[in-house]
């Protein structure tokens, strides 16, 4: 089956894409907005990903296209998961397997190096880090409020609260461990 094909080459873009054609026909551009609006919090595609393998989900009869017109006139394709993508979607999802990548954080690179330069440089790296955290418990009480109040989806919904509820602990994680490092760091002046 193509899923094995997808998993070898570890492409999780075309699964990802096949999750939102899912819900029901869009253009690259529908799914970006999509992603920006959802996942963007722990999944990141880029328009130059989208397209591309929107046109492979197509050659490989995952999906379908549809020629359009937007309201504008403009051309916009438009995708449609087949029996074969929707298939291949289930295997994706029904496997509990899922590698994990090794996370890159340029922030703890930069901390764990920072004895070749200033406290105070280390100072404002954990500041930084604190103000963007802030900004996002901010994003994700906005995010919570949101889905809470909407009617439609109710099932999508409580999933999609569950992938919330895992960003907001682990931001109080992150947030515990700023602290705690601003403190000895703070405690490296006074030495």
């Amino acid at each position: 089956m193509y899923y094995e094909d997808i998993m070898e080459r570890s492409n999780r873009t075309k699964l990802s894409l096949l999750g939102f054609l899912s819900w029901g026909p869009m253009s690259g551009y529908d799914i970006r907005k999509l992603i920006d609006g959802s996942i963007s919090n722990f999944w990141s595609e880029s328009y130059g990903r989208i397209y591309p393998m929107l046109a492979k989900l197509v050659t490989h009869g995952l999906a379908s296209v549809e020629k359009t017109e937007s309201q504008g006139g403009r051309p916009r394709n438009v995708y449609t998961l087949t029996e074969d993508g929707r298939d291949t979607l289930k295997d994706w999802l029904d496997d509990p397997e899922c590698p994990t990548q090794p996370p890159r954080d340029e922030r703890l690179l930069k901390l764990f190096f920072g004895a070749q330069t200033s406290v105070d440089a280390s100072i404002r790296l954990i500041e930084t880090f604190i103000a963007e955290l802030e900004k996002r418990r901010a994003h994700y009480a906005e995010t919570r409020q949101r889905l809470e109040q909407a009617s439609s989806a109710p099932l999508d919904r409580r999933y999609w609260l569950m992938t919330l509820r895992y960003g907001e602990l682990k931001l109080e994680a992150e947030l515990a461990w700023s602290h705690e490092t601003l403190e000895e760091l703070n405690a490296l002046t006074s030495d």
